[in-house]
């Protein structure tokens, strides 16, 4: 099994980058504690209602199993390199999928410190422990603190339907992304259903942002020479591209 120590986590970000271990398991760039935000406010709720497979399948259409082929095909598009999960929230959808690989690295990042600390709650749960090839580590998505190309695999579960400037938060990742290597998303989006009206209210309300349709994010990634495959079952998205 691979490990993970503060030696080999420092290597990846950047020299002005201060790297704090806050917690065990849990590291922050952050230098000063930061003010709690929507998703620590609300971490709670998020793990136990919005992320329950029934409210998936009734609200948006879809079944919470099907992150499992998504992340086990991103964890198996390379045999080596760091592996990136940007915006990992509470890890309710990937955990046990995580837990059946230790051969690569993995950096699990979020800016919500309680939805870090159920995570690592969820892993000490499944698995006694948390493994040694995975950190927790508390950051921005839209200013990724990392070094270019640092990683061979990057997975987004559910964060860019929340993202106004989606254009900036891809450029983020791609930059951290070795050439032609993967990356997965999944991203509620509008499909000419009922639940687009909630959609819309529901990402108004919390993050002041509009629903997109597929449509426009194949736009946006491809305006950034990122061109997608994807797969839609109820309002989410399944996108898979790599770094050309």
């Amino acid at each position: 099994m691979t490990k993970i120590d503060e030696g080999s986590l420092q290597e990846l970000v950047q020299k002005d980058v201060n790297l704090r271990l806050i917690e065990p398991h849990i590291y922050t760039v952050f230098q000063h504690d930061e003010a709690a935000n929507f998703f620590d406010r609300m971490a709670l709720f998020y793990d136990v209602v919005i992320c329950n497979p029934l409210y998936n399948r009734l609200m948006w259409g879809y079944s919470t199993k099907d992150y499992v082929s998504l992340v086990h095909d991103a964890l198996t598009s390379s045999t080596e390199g760091w592996v990136l999960d940007a915006g990992c929230g509470s890890l309710a959808f990937a955990a046990g999928t995580y837990l059946k690989y230790s051969e690569r690295p993995v950096v699990l990042l979020d800016y919500s410190l309680n939805l870090l600390r159920i995570a690592r709650s969820r892993l000490i749960k499944l698995n006694g422990g948390v493994p040694d090839n995975m950190v927790f580590l508390q950051a921005d998505a839209l200013r990724l603190p990392f070094k270019p190309e640092s990683f061979n695999t990057i997975i987004s579960l559910n964060l860019l339907h929340v993202l106004k400037d989606l254009k900036s938060a891809l450029l983020g990742l791609r930059a951290v992304l070795a050439e032609n290597d993967a990356m997965v998303f999944t991203t509620l989006v509008k499909n000419n259903r009922k639940a687009d009206r909630n959609l819309a209210r529901l990402l108004n309300k919390t993050s002041g942002v509009d629903a997109r349709d597929i449509g426009q994010l194949q736009e946006a990634f491809e305006e950034l020479g990122m061109p997608i495959t994807y797969d839609i079952k109820g309002n989410m998205a399944y996108i898979h591209c790599r770094r050309n």
